[in-house]
């Protein structure tokens, strides 16, 4: 499994449970704490150093306060020195993988990186050039692994739009517990790679993808 990428997200500080395989290229698409402390953070920082990766790649989710808070430098600096790559509206290319990283999601109580639907959530996904290969963003596109128990699709309109034009070979995602696994519509593979269920219990194993 020397090239293979797995992938998980809403861990929420239940991450010592994981038996993680072997692979190139560990993704996270963030909710890594439960409560957004900074401990949490640093655990989940020595955790991910451990597993044998040659590289880690993080976003923040809604439950990750510290990432968007006055601890910001902080968690950054925590998963930074430990060799683990962290992305905010951002980028990385590994081994020509072209990987753009958003913890952004449509508003959800009162948690963090929300942001209105419309025009603006709409200006971090104008952000995402349009030549990645992966990407990964905490909420789900509108319509694709985003239904929750209720059968109400709540995933970002705008993101879908995006999406759409850019055509990521893979598009992983988590925050939407109800909805694990994994879709193709048409040359993009969509992942919710959720790990737990709706009381942060492990329920699923993380995904592996050959790329």
């Amino acid at each position: 499994m020397e090239e293979a990428r797995q992938l998980l997200s809403d861990t929420h500080s239940v991450h010592e449970k994981l038996k993680l395989e072997e692979g190139d290229i560990l993704f996270h698409c963030g909710d890594m704490t439960k409560r957004g402390e900074l401990k949490e953070v640093n655990n989940v920082a020595h955790y991910l150093a451990r597993q044998p990766f040659r590289h880690k790649v993080v976003i923040a989710g809604n439950h990750d306060f510290c990432f968007e808070n006055e601890y910001r430098e902080e968690a950054e600096k925590a998963l930074t020195d430990h060799g683990i790559i962290y992305l905010n509206d951002s980028s990385v290319e590994i081994k020509g993988l072209k990987i753009w990283g958003s913890p952004i999601q449509p508003c959800f109580h009162n948690w963090a990186f929300n942001r209105e639907r419309g025009d603006e959530i709409k200006k971090h996904w104008e952000l995402i050039p349009d030549d990645i290969h992966i990407l990964l963003t905490h909420g789900p596109p509108h319509g694709i692994l985003d239904f929750i128990y209720s059968g109400e699709s709540v995933g970002c309109e705008e993101l879908l739009k995006k999406v759409a034009k850019v055509r990521p070979h893979i598009h992983a995602f988590g925050h939407i517990h109800e909805s694990h696994g994994i879709k193709t519509v048409g040359t993009t593979k969509f992942v919710n790679a959720c790990i737990t269920e709706l009381r942060y219990w492990i329920k699923n194993k993380p995904i592996s993808l050959d790329y």
